[in-house]
């Protein structure tokens, strides 16, 4: 009689490990792209941004920083060129300031400023950079709307009278003048007062000036224009050169 061999049972495999949780929103996400595959629109790979009508182009211009677009985003294609060069409602507010207007590293920072201002033709009603007495000059013989002035970079305005006088005479519209720091003179607060009727903001208090504003001007001033905040006096320490 022969021994039967006994055979051992093999226990069952574990089960697999459950796959890792996702997290619902994820999930669904995926379930809704399935779903809805045949609608989505083209990939961004494949949409052609050319073709994008010009008041689209418009809204995403105005929404690139502006030295920017002068540095090369506006050549992205032929209809952006167009775009940025010959819209001058898009340079009608110009903000070019940097955070290094305050130490002068800047390069190529009047170049830049100087063609965004030629974009505007003749239109730009604000401005927001780093000037100097040649920039200022040339923004009011180009920019005879503009009512807003935000210089960003100390500035060293010391020019004589006939020259203050000027400027302020093609400044007439100005309505705002910022200046963050550096000197000034009294002749360019007479031109300011005698020549830009308009003027309702006046910040130069972190300027400083050399002599004592006179009684008359001061008085002049603080009756005309409703946000005044003169420079205060020199120190007797030497002062860089002009720029």
């Amino acid at each position: 009689m022969g021994i039967t061999p006994r055979t051992r049972s093999r226990s069952p495999p574990p089960p697999p490990p459950p796959p890792p949780r996702r997290d619902r929103l994820d999930s669904g996400c995926d379930d809704y792209v399935h779903r809805h595959h045949e609608d989505l629109p083209r990939s961004l790979e494949q949409r052609d941004w050319a073709a994008l009508p010009r008041d689209v182009l418009w809204v995403i211009l105005s929404l690139v920083p502006q030295a920017d677009i002068l540095r090369g985003a506006g050549l992205a294609c032929a209809s952006w060129r167009r775009l940025a060069l010959d819209e001058p409602l898009l340079w009608r507010r110009i903000d070019l300031a940097t955070d290094k207007d305050d130490d002068g590293l800047s390069a190529g920072w009047l170049a830049t400023a100087c063609a965004a201002v030629r974009r505007s033709a003749g239109r730009c009603e604000s401005f927001r950079g780093r000037v100097n007495n040649n920039f200022l000059l040339f923004l009011a013989n180009s920019a005879p709307s503009l009512r807003s002035l935000h210089v960003t970079r100390r500035f060293y305005h010391m020019p004589d009278v006939e020259f203050a006088t000027v400027l302020a005479k093609k400044l007439s519209m100005l309505e705002q003048l910022v200046l963050s720091g550096g000197e000034i003179n009294e002749a360019f607060l007479i031109a300011l007062a005698n020549h830009c009727p308009r003027l309702q903001l006046l910040h130069a208090d972190s300027c400083c000036i050399g002599c004592p504003i006179g009684g008359t001007l001061r008085a002049s001033m603080e009756c005309r224009i409703k946000d005044l905040r003169l420079p205060h006096m020199a120190p007797s320490w030497p002062r860089p050169r002009w720029v």
